[in-house]
């Protein structure tokens, strides 16, 4: 069924925009029900568009808050990159203040918001997003709280201008109307934020205590993992390993290796965990009713769920060998972050994409653990060694089948896999408590 508006010129107002999606029944109801209040403007000392400049990342230095740091109303960094320290001084007008506010200015997730509450200090802002900086009197937690339930989402999208990469505006944000409530209130708003940040921080504390335990235990800190300029392979073994690639044979790949067989302990991954297989790549379906997880969902410790795309119950029903089952374990296998490791604790129905690889350990392998050893400097350097490619990398079933893993005794293995689901269920609170707090936002809203 059509679905239209009217819009008489003389209310066309500022922006000038002619473009019919400016004007979709949702948008304008949005605007009714918020024009009792005030605008942006009133509230903020500044919304600022950070300085661009050349992108040279390094290892260490300061750090930089990228687009895709900004979840929807908490901050995650399973990508961390830093630019050196000689453009501090350059980067000053980026670097964020306590209270500030963080958003995503232009692509596909303009318009995700989230608080910096101050940590990690200090922080610098990249030109892909917006700086909020709002008058000591607005809670940074209730704000990003209102930009984050469907009035604020849709009104930032209806905000959006550019079809190929959308951008939003700093202009069209300060003529927003924010609802404004008492201060008891916003502060009750603010205060469940921050404890879902202090749950996320928690999650993350609990999943490094695992694998440092588990580098502990294999003794990680004895491996030399020096680089060597030079070394020689004979003919015989790259014709055993089917490489010829120097990469491939840098010996402190083969140290890590060597240390591991020594313990006595270690087992390939394939006679464990027979016939790791890719996922299949679906058609993304809005509104779909079957979580898609491909590989830049795979966090830097826990799936990034509220972040997956949708597909429907065909592609679903089309691709058993990408079905997902509680406890699945995936990996990252093509692109930047290949070997990337996470496990799978939801019960939802889902599937794995043809970029993420499923592995299903036997029972004498736990796949909490698993997935902590292999997310660790234990699997990720052998994925490196064993990836192939340039500029896109590729780490095949095959070659994650010769993976070597050290396996503990079974309650060695509890003990990590408890960490693990203590960090889950931290996570699932916070993002619970998020959810809480974009309810009460939204019921205040609707409340005459």
């Amino acid at each position: 069924m059509a679905v239209w508006s009217i819009v008489r010129r003389s209310n066309l107002g500022e922006p000038k925009r002619l473009d019919a999606e400016y004007y979709r029944p949702e948008y304008l109801a949005y605007e009714r029900s918020l024009s009792k209040h005030p605008i942006l403007r009133e509230f903020v000392v500044k919304i600022l568009h950070p300085v661009e400049i050349k992108r040279a990342y390094e290892e260490k230095g300061i750090q930089i808050l990228l687009a895709q740091n900004i979840r929807k109303n908490f901050l995650e960094f399973d990508v961390t990159v830093f630019m050196p320290e000689a453009v501090r001084a350059t980067l000053k007008r980026n670097e964020l203040q306590e209270n500030d506010i963080v958003m995503t200015r232009s692509g596909v997730n303009y318009g995700d918001t989230s608080p910096y509450f101050g940590e990690p200090s200090p922080l610098y802002s990249c030109a892909d997003d917006l700086v909020i900086r709002p008058k000591p009197d607005l809670r940074s937690g209730y704000l990003a709280t209102f930009f984050n339930t469907d009035a604020g989402r849709g009104l930032i999208r209806r905000g959006g201008y550019g079809a190929a990469q959308p951008h939003i505006a700093p202009t069209f944000l300060k003529s927003l109307h924010i609802p404004r409530f008492s201060r008891e209130i916003e502060e009750q708003v603010d205060s469940v934020v921050r404890s879902a940040r202090n749950e996320f921080k928690q999650a993350d504390t609990l999943y490094v205590q695992a694998e440092q335990m588990v580098l502990y235990e294999v003794g990680f800190n004895k491996v030399d993992l020096s680089w060597s300029a030079g070394y020689t392979v004979t003919s015989k073994v790259a014709s055993i390993t089917g490489r010829i690639d120097a990469e491939h044979f840098q010996p402190k790949y083969a140290r890590l290796i060597r240390h591991l067989e020594k313990t006595g302990k270690a087992v390939k991954l394939g006679d464990i965990a027979p016939k790791p297989h890719r996922g299949a790549q679906p058609s993304y379906t809005e509104g779909g009713n079957v979580v898609v997880v491909n590989s830049q969902h795979l966090g830097r410790h826990l799936v990034n769920v509220e972040g997956c795309e949708r597909t429907d119950e065909r592609d679903y029903n089309d691709n058993p060998r990408a079905h997902l089952c509680k406890s699945d374990v995936l990996i990252y296998a093509t692109g930047a972050y290949v070997g990337r490791t996470n496990v799978w604790l939801e019960s939802m129905r889902a599937m794995a994409s043809n970029h993420v690889t499923i592995v299903r350990p036997k029972k004498e392998c736990d796949p909490r653990y698993l997935a902590v050893y292999l997310n660790s400097p234990l699997g990720m350097l052998q994925a490196d060694s064993w990836a192939t490619g340039s500029a896109q990398r590729e780490l095949y079933p095959e070659e994650i089948s010769k993976f070597i893993v050290y396996l503990p005794l079974p309650s060695f293995q509890q003990k990590v896999a408890d960490l693990v689901t203590a960090a889950y269920e931290a996570r699932a609170k916070a993002k619970k408590l998020l959810e809480e707090a974009k309810r009460k936002v939204e019921e205040l809203i609707e409340t005459p």
